[in-house]
């Protein structure tokens, strides 16, 4: 089965080229489009409520939402091996699904120095304000540090 795949590959390498950078263009993208449009106290408030009134479509969009998170997890599983934004991507999946310890997660994950200071990054590059951690803070201590 391996050789089968490797074969594959050989024959058809322009084919993975182009799949692999359209892949990644895609990710860039769509990771950038959730964390621009995250709001900036959403890891300080408690629980957000939907706007949705509709009970179909509120599950409806809850349903796909938790699809499109578990593919970006996985998507960004397979990142951390190959070209991608791994660590970004799966940041994403993680908000955009919903399981027990979600907000735990994503406040360990976006208190890591390199992950906030990535994301407030691509906020300050399209003018958004940067992303709060408790009580109103921007970044954590550690970031302090490493910018000093």
């Amino acid at each position: 089965m391996a050789e089968f795949i490797i074969d594959w590959i050989k024959i058809h390498w322009l084919l993975v080229l182009i799949f692999s950078g359209i892949t990644i263009i895609a990710s860039i993208l769509t990771v950038s489009v959730l964390i621009i449009s995250l709001p900036p106290d959403y890891f300080t408030r408690e629980k957000h409520v939907s706007s949705i009134k509709n009970p179909i479509l509120r599950i409806f969009l809850r349903v796909l939402k938790n699809v499109f998170g578990g593919i970006a997890l996985i998507a960004g599983f397979i990142m951390l091996f190959a070209p991608g934004q791994g660590l970004l991507t799966i940041f994403v999946g993680v908000i955009l699904c919903e399981f027990p310890g979600k907000r735990m997660l994503e406040r360990k994950l976006i208190a890591r120095p390199v992950v906030l200071s990535t994301i407030n990054k691509i906020r300050l590059r399209y003018r958004r304000p940067p992303i709060m951690l408790e009580n109103g803070k921007k970044e954590n201590d550690d970031e302090k540090r490493t910018r000093l």
